[in-house]
């Protein structure tokens, strides 16, 4: 739990006069019809959101790495949940993991899964755990899955089946242990031998486990209620350090791997159903983007109907650095889109909702005489498969900061954006609620 009541409270009064504010202040009429603005309590100290997910009843759980200063524990995992109606509530915060570390997965209707390294005890074992928890920011006790991991990457569905990938000091092999929902967590497998990974999972339970070998990629794929495949090797990745890698599998099986590096190339491989992967470099200097050290610059997403994107920043033909998106897999076009209208605008996060729904969050510079280094967050969405609407979140005046996360209200389809933004030296959090979709035609 918080262990300074009194900072909680000059949190609380800071954000309340800052919203205040933000309720104040001049937006674009059209903006002002579309979002909306809903206050997060008590959510200073952040230092990087790191993910935000609904349930299927429009329960919503935000989670970020926090730092504070004059805390006994100055550093936290911050949380804060929404209810369906709307209105956030900030739970206790998490001090028994490493905040970096954690991984806070929505599951079904009123549950989640915490995966995470603990934090550091006596015997300083650098031990990967995790807990079961609801959808109210509580969690049960730590359970242990190995210790001496240097790093670990993990995913889960609704229906409550989770895959947990990690890397020990002690051992060159990737170890990857699985659970099916309502079970218990199976026996962990050695699957690979490598040192940067990357997991997913889909609805139906198909999984895929990729890594960097050597100078090219591999992966495996398991198939819901089958055996993991055969290793596939694709790809000609030349030496980039810090190679980074994400995935994602399809509710059609399609599985993609995206990987780079920032100011190195950074590029998607999309593999079929039939184990033939195909591996294209999207951009030869990959621009940065505000994900955390563990996932690559390009993120992947699939629609509803199981088409794959990606986006990424990158640079225009004139030079100009800019957020690019593309579609992926059989029959995409090769040319991607410039996403972005304002100058240096560095990739956020990127959703999928309802009925072919797309989101998209950056930040650009929007520099004042009074504050040269201000930037703002924009969002461009797509409804229903078309064209994308661009709308800028934070209002004049006001201080955004890097790293927007977005997600899709399940019963509206409207999407949330949760701000990160300056209160003096502190950064706290404002959620913007976007337009619902309109209803599905009868």
């Amino acid at each position: 739990m918080s262990d300074a009541p009194s900072l909680q409270r000059s949190y609380a009064r800071r954000l309340l006069a800052a919203l205040v504010l933000l309720g104040a202040v001049a937006v674009a009429p059209a903006q002002a019809a579309s979002w909306k603005l809903e206050p997060i309590a008590v959510s200073g100290g952040v230092a990087e959101l790191q993910d935000l997910a609904f349930d299927a009843e429009g329960r919503a759980l935000l989670s970020w790495a926090g730092e504070a200063r004059g805390r006994v524990t100055p550093l936290f995992g911050g949380l804060a949940t929404r209810d369906p109606a709307g209105g956030w509530q900030r739970p206790p915060d998490l001090v028994a993991v490493q905040p970096a570390t954690s991984d806070v997965h929505m599951l079904a209707v009123g549950r989640t899964l915490l995966v995470a390294r603990e934090a550091s005890t006596p015997a300083n074992l650098r031990r990967l755990v995790f807990a079961d928890g609801q959808s109210d920011g509580g969690f049960g006790a730590l359970t242990p899955l190995d210790d001496f991991v240097t790093a670990h990457w993990s995913d889960a569905n609704a229906a409550g089946d989770a895959i947990v990938a990690w890397k020990g000091e002690r051992t060159p092999f990737l170890r990857v242990a699985e659970r099916r929902a309502g079970q218990a967590v199976a026996a962990a497998r050695e699957l690979a031998v490598g040192q940067t990974a990357a997991v997913a999972i889909n609805a139906r339970g198909d999984s895929v486990l990729a890594w960097r070998a050597g100078r090219r990629l591999a992966a495996r794929v398991r198939r819901a209620g089958g055996e993991w495949g055969q290793t596939a090797r694709f790809g000609r990745i030349t030496a980039i350090p810090n190679l980074r890698l994400s995935a994602l599998i399809a509710r059609n099986g399609r599985a993609l791997v995206t990987w780079g590096s920032v100011g190195r190339p950074c590029g998607v491989s999309v593999g079929d159903s039939a184990g033939r992967w195909r591996t294209r470099t999207l951009e030869r200097r990959c621009g940065p983007t505000s994900v955390d050290e563990r996932g690559a610059p390009v993120l992947p997403v699939a629609d509803g109907r199981g088409a794959t994107y990606v986006a990424w920043t990158g640079r225009t033909r004139t030079g100009r650095r800019a957020v690019k998106f593309a579609r992926v897999g059989p029959g995409a076009s090769t040319r991607p889109l410039v996403l972005s209208r304002e100058r240096g605008a560095v990739l956020d996060h990127i959703a999928a909702g309802p009925r072919r729904a797309l989101a998209v969050t950056y930040a650009a510079p929007r520099p004042t005489r009074a504050n040269p280094l201000i930037v703002a967050t924009f969002a461009a969405l797509r409804r229903g498969g078309g064209t994308f609407e661009h709308d800028r979140l934070t209002p004049l005046g006001f201080a955004a900061r890097h790293g927007s996360r977005v997600a899709f209200h399940p019963l509206t389809g409207a999407p949330v954006v949760a701000l990160p933004f300056l209160i003096g030296l502190d950064v706290a959090v404002v959620a913007a609620i976007g337009p619902a979709l309109p209803a599905a035609a009868p």
